[in-house]
């Protein structure tokens, strides 16, 4: 079994799981297959396929100013982590890696993934199909990245940071 995280928003009203950005207002179903969709959308690169973080349930990137990850969507919603199971079928990465953007940017990995590095160093897993098998409490959460040796409170400490600076300079 291949395993990756994800990070959804859970509607707190009604427990369904959405994606954050890309088809966001999508319900994906708990325990089922989940295949992509090639939806380019405006303000995010063309990378058809399912992001998963590959070792860890964590997006540095993802964190807001006061260190959490909240959710964009308003009171009714939380941002929570997920296990997920992903296709391997096929494996595209010596494939990309011919690719000028080493990522797939006309549609997904057909019945397969690719690992693509982000320029920040964050591994994320593209994928044609997850299937979400669990939704972690904070305190698996954090028991996966000390597990790792990963210091979440450092990264988010950046974070915070450069997005202080941005603020302060606006």
């Amino acid at each position: 079994m291949n395993i990756g995280y994800k990070l959804f928003e859970r509607d707190k009203r009604d427990g369904k799981l959405y994606p954050l950005f890309i088809g966001k207002n999508t319900p994906f179903k708990m325990n089922e297959w989940i295949h992509a969709e090639f939806i380019p959308t405006k303000g995010f690169a063309c990378r058809g396929g399912l992001h998963i973080g590959a070792n860890l349930p964590s997006a540095p990137h993802l964190i807001g100013a006061d260190g959490t990850y909240k959710s964009k969507r308003g009171k009714n919603f939380e941002r929570i982590w997920c296990v997920v199971e992903y296709n391997a079928n096929h494996n595209y990465n010596d494939y990309v890696q011919t690719l000028p953007k080493k990522c797939i940017t006309d549609g997904i990995p057909e019945d397969g993934f690719y690992n693509f590095k982000e320029a920040n160093g964050a591994l994320w897993i593209i994928t044609s199909d997850i299937r979400i098998n669990k939704v972690l409490t904070e305190k698996e959460r954090c028991d996966i990245l000390k597990a790792y040796g990963f210091d979440e409170q450092k990264a988010i400490a950046k974070r915070v940071a450069i997005l202080n600076k941005k603020h302060l300079t606006s």
